[in-house]
């Protein structure tokens, strides 16, 4: 016998006649393709019943993230699993759910009132500029309520207006189209007022929405919490038996970063979103419970949360408060203190008695990892990037690096032969 039928008898899938008699999806490389397909199908078919599938996973991320609390509840208690899956979202909805409501609420009609007094006190520095001496004018201005930030802002205009520079002329040709289009100007006013009806009630839709969301992912969480052993389990079973042990090994670790993260980041997130909500409203930030939990999602990428000094020194300023509060050393330096107290509190607190050391990454890879994990999937890569990166780091270190060092120092054979 040749050795060329040697090697024909010792890979007989290069037989024609053995090829003819496969099924595809015994094919390893359309095999590949098809699991491919089948995911991006699920993907897919996923994104468009989202109404479902969004509330099924939250469900699921939250079992994962409350099962140490649904554990110690019930050694500490003496409950069974079903009561303290109960107990837990009842005290959610009494603790977290109800107060979020109501400072929403409460933001966002300080938020609504803060926009109609920009528009007020525009329309008022509008009125003041009709006035020909610029002291009766900012007498004007301080009768109808506006601070030193709109004297300024009429002010700067005024001066603009003046001269015979481009900014005065095109100021002088807003007013004069103003004055000569005013049924235009209030069929506008109009327009946008039935604008503003249909997005209200665009947003109630919405809201009603997310809380039909809401009620489907505490209704699945109830389910998913009390099987959870049983969703463990089999979860288990579709593990191949080849390095089985190998792989529940690097599932702990990436369980121990993963819950470390997640947990540690979200609770911090939530106190510190308390923090700054309590800080911006002590120091008269308008929308305080807005800005508050919006500047502590941002900090759950180190040191994000510095994008709301600006944010709040601008509300300050435009909300034109007299005495302490409009002074400008409190309108600059009252958000930076905060930001750097709740800063501190983070680094100093929070991190080392929640978090501790969970990711073991440094902070310059934790930054790279949210801006990209940002910039490639928005909000919800800021979230996944950390863990998935602490996760690479693992295989990195358990997989790939002792093969590519063993092989570097010749103990072994290449670990991904190009020719095999």
């Amino acid at each position: 016998m040749t050795n060329d039928q040697n090697a024909e008898n010792a890979h007989p899938s290069k037989d024609k006649s053995t090829w003819s008699r496969l099924h595809l999806w015994q094919m390893q490389p359309v095999r590949d393709v098809l699991v491919g397909l089948g995911i991006f199908a699920i993907f897919l078919v996923g994104q468009k019943i989202s109404v479902v599938t969004v509330p099924l996973l939250l469900a699921i991320l939250l079992a994962y993230l409350f099962e140490p609390v649904i554990g110690w509840s019930m050694k500490k208690f003496n409950l069974t699993r079903r009561t303290s899956v109960i107990s837990i979202i009842a005290l959610v909805i009494v603790g977290v759910i109800l107060p979020a409501i109501i400072a929403a609420s409460y933001g966002i009609a300080q938020t609504i009132t803060f926009g109609q007094g920009i528009l007020t006190n525009i329309e008022t520095v509008q009125q003041a500029q009709q006035i020909p001496d610029i002291a009766e004018a900012n007498k004007f201005l301080s009768d109808h309520d506006c601070g030193g930030a709109w004297i300024m802002i009429h002010d700067s205009i005024r001066g603009a207006e003046s001269d015979n520079s481009a900014i005065g002329q095109s100021l002088a040709g807003i007013n004069d189209w103003i004055i000569d289009n005013k049924d235009q100007v209030a069929l506008t006013l109009t327009n946008v007022g039935i604008e503003t009806v249909n997005r209200t009630l665009s947003l109630m839709g919405a809201v009603f929405g997310l809380g039909f969301m809401g009620f489907l992912a505490a209704f699945f969480f109830f389910f998913v919490a009390t099987e959870w052993v049983g969703v463990k389990g089999f979860g288990a079973e579709l593990l191949p038996d080849k390095n089985r042990d190998r792989i529940i090994e690097l599932l702990t670790k990436f369980d121990a970063v993963i819950s470390g993260f997640i947990r540690g980041r979200l609770t911090i997130a939530f106190i510190q979103s308390i923090i700054f909500s309590i800080g911006f409203f002590l120091i008269g930030v308008p929308g305080a419970f807005i800005l508050g939990p919006a500047v502590a999602i941002l900090s759950i990428v180190p040191y994000l949360a510095l994008i709301g000094v600006p944010i709040a020194v601008t509300l300050l300023w435009l909300e034109a408060y007299t005495g302490l509060r409009g002074e400008l050393y409190w309108i600059i330096g009252a958000p930076t203190i905060l930001y750097f107290f709740g800063q501190a509190i983070d680094d100093y607190v929070l991190t080392p008695m929640i978090q501790g050391k969970s990711t073991g990454m440094d902070t310059p890879t934790i930054l790279f990892a949210s801006l990209a994990g940002g910039a490639l999937f928005g909000v919800f890569g800021l979230l996944i990037a950390i863990p998935i990166a602490a996760c690479v780091k693992i295989l990195i270190q358990e997989v790939f690096w002792p093969k590519f060092n063993d092989w570097a120092e010749g103990r072994c054979a290449d670990p991904l032969p190009i020719d095999r």
